[in-house]
């Protein structure tokens, strides 16, 4: 045999077998990435937020759902509402003020907005407060308030002290540490372990459970007292103190640097006393670096419009509480049904803060044809999707037998778990992405096209997670 027959057949050995390092030809994956958008638009639990109030069993004052709808198509999905109480200052809570309180949170729920709640007893300095009985009694009569209604609490401020209920002026002399703690300890028992409470001034909290220690990671979300108190600020950029809210500004503001990772903070600005209106550039900063989640919108305007006459409002309007992007995603997109499937999505967080709600996370499979679903949950909490940084999702499931021959549209779907809300696109985390936003569903479309097909040589699944399907 000469060399060049010798020469042919070992090349034709090696070219009949594969390179160890080559990709299995059954794993068929495609690879995206995703452009970012610098649209506005309205999502859950963030924002600027509006400011109403009512003086219960007064007549007036209830929500209604044109004005909701109405700040709902100006992309604020969050209502600061202060229930007063001055009639009851001395009294148990009759079952009309009960029943008003109701009324605005179904109200709030056809809207498609959430309440920031408060109770207070007094709008003014000198106007006296309840005593600590009638507002330990109120909290036990709101209990179930609270729990038929905790899909429509973002947060609940700690309110009933003093004026506004900041915390402040009581003539009850509940702005003691005593008398805090008392309050405090009963709004922790009454609100819901799934939402948590908001008090006026990091000394506060600190005080309440004897630590200057900001809250861990590995504290985070456990349902616990500490993991369930964040804070607000009524006087952001006001003062060098913001009207008495740090006692050290350097110091508390570095505790919040850290806790609201974690718990929630928001509030409203104020008349500057002592220092130059906040320009945007320093309320951009200041809002970051606290993790801010919510503003009010109208108050105090004086500050608040500079920063669309410096141009930096369409950046907070943008950034403030989360904003989550998709980065790029890695897709199999052909498989066979009782088949692996398996994605790598990576998604930033550019907003302020993290989510502080809980909130699922799920791939919904959709045939383009006959447009039947299915999905799986994934075990991700994405309130660890922190401000500034990537995030991976790593998905291992299974297509089910059963699932038709197709081709089928991926979604990335945000829900609110809670029952009544779950599936309403209000309530769904719209992503800051071009093309994605399905607004009928609440859906964020992928744009890959996956092909179930028995002809497709994937590899078989063998674990647990199988895409389920959806029954209308």
């Amino acid at each position: 045999m000469n060399n060049y027959l010798i020469a042919l057949l070992v090349l034709l050995a090696f070219g009949s077998c594969k390179p160890k390092n080559q990709p299995d030809s059954s794993e068929k994956s495609v690879t995206l990435t995703y452009e970012a958008t610098d649209a506005k638009f309205a999502n859950p639990e963030r924002g600027f937020y509006k400011h109403t109030s009512t003086d219960l069993t007064t007549g007036g004052g209830a929500l209604t759902q044109s004005q909701l709808t109405g700040y709902r198509d100006n992309n604020i999905t969050l209502i600061l509402r202060v229930f007063y109480l001055k009639k009851f200052k001395n009294s148990a809570l009759s079952q009309a003020a009960l029943d008003e309180i109701e009324k605005d949170f179904e109200t709030a729920r056809k809207a498609g907005v959430k309440l920031i709640v408060r109770f207070a007893y007094s709008s003014a300095e000198t106007e006296p407060d309840a005593p600590l009985t009638i507002v330990l009694q109120h909290l036990e009569q709101l209990k179930p308030v609270f729990e038929r209604n905790a899909d429509m609490i973002a947060t609940v401020q700690a309110g009933l002290i003093g004026a506004w209920g900041e915390g402040y002026y009581s003539t009850n002399g509940l702005n003691s540490s005593g008398a805090r703690y008392e309050v405090y300890k009963k709004l922790l028992e009454v609100v819901p372990e799934s939402r948590t409470i908001q008090v006026r001034t990091p000394a506060y909290k600190q005080e309440f459970f004897k630590r200057a220690v900001p809250l861990s990671y590995e504290e985070a979300f456990k349902g616990t007292d500490i993991s369930r108190v964040g804070h607000h600020n009524d006087c952001f950029l006001a003062s060098t103190t913001d009207y008495g809210t740090y006692l050290n500004p350097d110091v508390d503001k570095a505790y919040l640097n850290k806790e609201c990772l974690f718990v929630p903070i928001g509030g409203e600005t104020c008349p500057p006393s002592g220092v130059d209106p906040a320009t945007s550039t320093k309320a951009q900063a200041d809002m970051r670096y606290l993790r801010w989640s919510y503003l009010n919108e109208d108050y105090y305007r004086g500050v608040n419009d500079q920063w669309i006459v410096q141009g930096g409002m369409d950046n907070i309007i943008r950034e403030m509480g989360y904003r989550l992007q998709l980065l790029s995603g890695k897709y199999s997109n052909k498989v066979q049904p009782g088949g692996a499937f398996h994605s790598l999505i990576s998604i930033k967080n550019t907003g302020y803060a993290p989510l502080y709600n809980p909130r699922l996370v799920e791939l919904i499979l959709k045939n383009k044809e006959n447009g039947e679903r299915f999905k799986i949950v994934l075990d991700v909490e994405p309130r660890f999707w922190q401000p500034l940084q990537d995030n991976e999702i790593e998905i291992n499931a299974g297509i089910p037998d059963y699932a038709p021959a197709g081709n089928y549209d991926l979604y990335l779907h945000l829900p609110d778990p809670e029952p009544d809300l779950y599936g309403n696109p209000a309530y769904s985390i719209r992503l800051a992405n071009d093309n994605v936003w399905e607004e009928s569903t609440g859906y964020n479309n992928l744009n890959v096209e996956i092909n179930i097909s028995s002809q497709n040589n994937s590899k078989p699944y063998p674990g647990s997670l199988f895409f389920e399907k959806i029954e209308d």
